[in-house]
């Protein structure tokens, strides 16, 4: 017993392979979504690209990046107030650097080896509005490259670009 054959032209197919393409494609924005969540949910004061970057490029090397992580030049922003010793013996126990303290004490900037852990410990430090990065590799540290005005911009977009999809 042979089982027939079932044609199909050549529209039709075109349409299943659209329709397979386009619930493909959608499932994989739906895991990115699902990604900035976990991100936003986890690292609620990193800039989400900073931490997107920092987890692919960990994924890339985890040989070279195993407990030590890749260079960064890390932007802490801080409340107006916040005792600006106290902030910085905190990065300087975070992560083994001593940071520049710029605006009147409300922006730090360190050049270091970044890991996951070491971003939390900044994330979860009292007085820290944000946290924002830059990959250096075996650059040297460029010095502040941001306002806090960046970091709040790039959560609005990503919160706006949320609300656009849904």
């Amino acid at each position: 017993m042979t089982i027939p054959l079932i044609e199909i032209s050549e529209q039709e197919w075109r349409e299943d392979s659209n329709s397979k393409t386009f619930y493909e494609l959608q499932g994989l924005i739906n895991q990115k979504e699902k990604m900035e969540a976990s991100y936003r949910g986890i690292f609620p004061n990193v800039d989400p690209y900073l931490v997107h970057e920092l987890v692919l490029r960990m994924y890339h090397d985890p040989v070279k990046n195993k407990n030590k992580g890749p260079m960064y030049t890390v932007e802490v922003f801080t409340e107006k107030g916040t005792d600006s010793q106290k902030c910085r013996e905190h990065i300087l126990a975070t992560t083994g650097t001593v940071p520049g303290i710029y605006d009147k004490g409300t922006h730090y900037v360190t050049h270091m080896r970044l890991t996951l852990e070491i971003l939390k410990k900044l994330n979860d430090f009292d007085f820290v509005l944000g946290v924002m990065g830059d990959y250096t590799g075996s650059n040297p540290s460029m010095g502040p490259m941001h306002e806090f005005d960046d970091f709040e911009k790039r959560r609005q977009k990503v919160d706006d670009r949320k609300k656009n999809i849904s």
